[in-house]
């Protein structure tokens, strides 16, 4: 047996079965003394319940004024909502979050000067390509295409030789 047992004390376990049954049975349970060794939590004195006539004028509240007050249990909803109104009204909120990702100003950008980078080059490249090849596209049409729109003219039936009923795929 532990030394507790010894002297009588039960374990916590045992202690809390215990109180569970006299609550199951509807007995009224008696606050037991605290252990030995075992310290209480001091307790705070209650602070007095502020009410409405208490609280300064919401209009004399600045930046630095003590706004606790006004969240007091004893104050009423409306007197609380505007003493916050006015907090953010007169408070300075500077502070910018840096996890935030729209506080930044993104309109003004240090220039990179004379870096190109590798991909910077791959697309000044792609885009020459493409717009010397849409010059020459533009100064000759493909010689492909214009033969398979002439070969398509002439295999297409003209709409004077259709009958009720045919079926003409377009394309």
């Amino acid at each position: 047996m532990s030394r507790r047992q010894e002297v009588g004390h039960e374990g916590f376990l045992q202690r809390l079965h215990r109180r569970k049954q006299a609550a199951r049975q509807g007995e009224r349970l008696a606050d037991e003394p605290l252990e030995e060794g075992v310290a209480s939590e001091p307790v705070a004195p209650q602070a007095p319940v502020l009410r409405d006539e208490d609280m300064p004028p919401v209009e004399s509240l600045e930046s630095g004024s003590d706004f606790s007050g006004f969240l007091s249990p004893g104050v009423s909803d409306a007197l609380q909502r505007a003493a916050l109104r006015r907090l953010w009204q007169v408070a300075d909120l500077d502070f910018i979050d840096d996890l935030d990702i729209y506080a930044s100003d993104y309109t003004e950008f240090e220039p990179l000067g004379d870096l190109v980078t590798r991909e910077m080059r791959h697309r000044l490249a792609l885009e020459a390509r493409r717009q010397a090849e849409a010059a020459v596209g533009e100064a000759q049409p493909p010689a492909e295409a214009t033969d398979m729109n002439a070969a398509a003219a002439e295999t297409r039936p003209a709409d004077e030789d259709l009958q009720p009923g045919d079926e003409v795929s377009r394309t």
